[in-house]
């Protein structure tokens, strides 16, 4: 028994050990006990799986900032949409119709590792109503409006 753990152990280092370093980059919108990714940026490629995280970080943050003016849903985009709506549009089309109040965040994972924060952070909350972007509002009861 021990000697066929070993050999698939080292069966799946070496097919390990073949496949080339990669860097996925995407940004995601946080619940209390979830993550939605809204948008996955084209593989990033590094040298190694091991010695590259920093650059896949950096890179992962230039996509993001780059595709979004530093983190404007508000920038249009190339094809006449806003960041912001595309991401709502995107969510829609897997029916998830409404966002109230919900940052964006780019991440980066290097070679199947854990989803780390690349220091990217929307500008705006992103709100979306029946998957139209919107300016968000200020959830305060109309109640306390009065007494300001």
């Amino acid at each position: 028994m021990k000697v066929a753990l070993l050999l698939l152990a080292t069966a799946f280092a070496a097919v390990s050990a073949d496949k080339e370093p990669w860097c996925r980059c995407a940004a995601f919108i946080t619940y209390e006990y979830s993550e939605i990714m809204v948008y996955e940026a084209p593989e990033i490629a590094i040298e190694s799986c091991i010695d590259d995280e920093n650059q896949c970080k950096k890179a992962c943050a230039n996509e993001l900032n780059g595709a979004s003016n530093d983190g404007d849903l508000w920038m249009m985009t190339d094809h006449g949409v806003t960041v912001g709506q595309d991401i709502c549009s995107y969510l829609a089309s897997r029916f998830i119709f409404w966002i109230n109040n919900k940052k964006v965040y780019g991440y980066y994972e290097v070679c199947g590792g854990a989803w780390q924060w690349s220091g990217v952070e929307s500008m705006q909350e992103l709100c979306c109503d029946g998957g139209q972007q919107e300016h968000c509002v200020s959830k305060k009861h109309p109640r306390s409006l009065l007494r300001n």
